[in-house]
């Protein structure tokens, strides 16, 4: 049954391009749909049951693969569900090109990917998997009409190998050490080494890169805001959690090195406030969103370094949710004022949609009763560090009070998409339905004081001119950059194979 949640989209792929040569063309949009929907009725499924695994084909655990559904991957799987559900819809009135079928396959290769992903306990069946979703993703934020997006869609795609080759590297090293590539077979069975520890060093490294986490971001933030808005929707949403969902795993499987907890402890903390200073510089509505996909993947990796792996699942849930709610909201504006400056993007005419990103920016600042609270009081619990953590989630708030200050401008602006503002406002309203369920109570007087303080700093940091400060590049070539940020990390692969081996 499990392996149907993966199989669905995969054979309306498929039909798709079948459907073209012979003239269907009037079937490959509720194909399409088919395809993103079809996977709800399988987690409905299985969503009432107890812990489920099975090995498909019926073969041994040893020689076969070995797919589960469990509270690991239960989250995971619905947040992709309920993103890929809502981004569909949105594509419809977005996508009009011609080639608008090889957008509908790609994404289902994506969301057969990702599903692929999440249910799988075997290694190397997970790395194909996440794979699949990774090369769509390349293709689809190719395919922005928008100035830089081929640039970045490269760039992406060269990282993301270099990722891929050393974590299945890496994989060749546990598979060396134990003989197993299943998940349950290797915890069961592993002898602590060096060769295992630089294994693990090679694999957080590579998913660190993956997921595009400070310092190894370099890839994210052109790749996120120059993607179609649907598709940037997806990529911070839920394609950035396949490789922390693989951090997962192996820390759930293998006792981290105290080293390596550290490393990523600091990396943690480093990404969110790397992210967030960035995202404060930013003028570009989708760039600065895609630097808080930077910061929040820290929140993520922090639960995983202090081992609050449910912390981390929560809060890789929220994200999901309200990130690709912020991406779609602010994209609708974006599709219809045709600009993503800020100086020149309103929605004081639209107050639906100032409804949602408000609704949306207070999600992401951890204010109650959203589900961005319930998540990151989830990361608390047994956190050494609290300070930084609280100061983060201000700064997130003075960067989100930035975002709607300029957005509360007024201006003249031609009226958004009905289609496309009704699902960024049903995720708004999902991440409050979720908010209410997992924490039902207020915290009014944490919040005051969190929304105060930012409101104060922002108001210090605009009088000071932060915010005219311009960003600029620094390469002149792509090539440059690409080996420039290839070298760093290699130092850093570097640094985890001296401490670990």
């Amino acid at each position: 049954m499990i392996p149907l949640i993966v199989a669905l989209p995969l054979l309306t792929a498929f039909l798709i391009y079948l459907a073209l040569p012979i003239g269907l063309r009037r079937i490959v949009k509720p194909l399409f749909l088919a395809g993103i929907f079809s996977p709800w009725f399988i987690f409905l499924i299985l969503v009432g049951k107890s812990h489920l695994s099975e090995v498909v084909g019926g073969w041994s655990r040893v020689s076969g693969i070995e797919v589960a559904f469990d509270f690991y991957n239960v989250y995971f799987i619905l947040a992709e569900l309920i993103l890929f559900s809502l981004v569909s819809l949105y594509s419809i009135t977005y996508f009009k090109h011609r080639s608008v079928e090889k957008v509908y396959v790609l994404m289902l290769l994506m969301h057969a990917g990702l599903l692929g992903a999440f249910v799988s306990r075997d290694l190397f069946n997970y790395y194909i998997y996440m794979e699949i979703a990774s090369v769509s993703s390349f293709a689809l934020t190719g395919l922005s009409e928008e100035k830089g997006a081929k640039g970045a869609a490269f760039k992406y795609l060269i990282f993301s190998l270099l990722a891929s080759y050393f974590f299945v590297f890496s994989i060749g090293l546990i598979y060396l050490k134990t003989g197993y590539l299943n998940l349950k077979l290797i915890g069961e069975n592993f002898t602590p080494s060096r060769e295992l520890n630089a294994a693990l060093g090679i694999a957080f490294t590579s998913l660190l890169l993956k997921a595009g986490i400070f310092p190894l971001h370099f890839w994210l933030p052109d790749a996120h805001s120059k993607a179609p808005t649907p598709i940037s929707a997806l990529l911070s949403g839920i394609v950035v959690k396949a490789p922390l969902y693989g951090m997962l795993m192996l820390a759930l499987t293998f006792p981290l090195d105290e080293f390596l907890k550290k490393a990523l402890l600091l990396i943690a903390f480093s990404s969110m406030f790397f992210g967030i200073a960035m995202a404060l510089l930013q003028m570009d509505a989708k760039k600065l969103l895609a630097y808080h996909t930077v910061s929040q993947l820290g929140y993520i990796l922090l639960g995983i370094a202090t081992l609050n792996f449910y912390g981390a699942i929560y809060h890789a849930f929220a994200h999901a949710l309200f990130k690709g709610g912020l991406f779609l909201s602010v994209g609708t504006l974006i599709n219809a004022q045709k600009t993503k400056n800020l100086k020149e993007l309103t929605y004081r005419h639209d107050k639906i949609l100032m409804m949602s990103i408000l609704m949306l920016s207070l999600a992401i600042g951890g204010i109650s009763p959203f589900i961005g609270a319930f998540s990151k009081k989830q990361l608390l619990n047994g956190l050494v560090g609290c300070e930084l953590f609280y100061l983060a989630g201000i700064g997130t708030l003075v960067s989100f009070a930035k975002l709607n200050y300029y957005l509360l401008t007024p201006g003249k602006a031609e009226r958004s998409d009905s289609l496309q503002r009704a699902v960024s406002t049903t995720l708004a309203f999902i991440t409050l339905g979720f908010g209410i369920y997992f924490l039902p109570e207020l915290s009014l007087k944490n919040d005051s004081l969190n929304i105060l303080a930012a409101l104060i700093l922002f108001y210090v940091l605009k009088k000071m001119g932060l915010f005219r400060i311009k960003m600029k590049a620094k390469f002149g070539k792509l090539g440059r950059e690409i080996n420039f940020y290839s070298a760093v990390f290699a130092l850093l692969l570097l640094l985890f194979l001296l401490k670990l081996f």
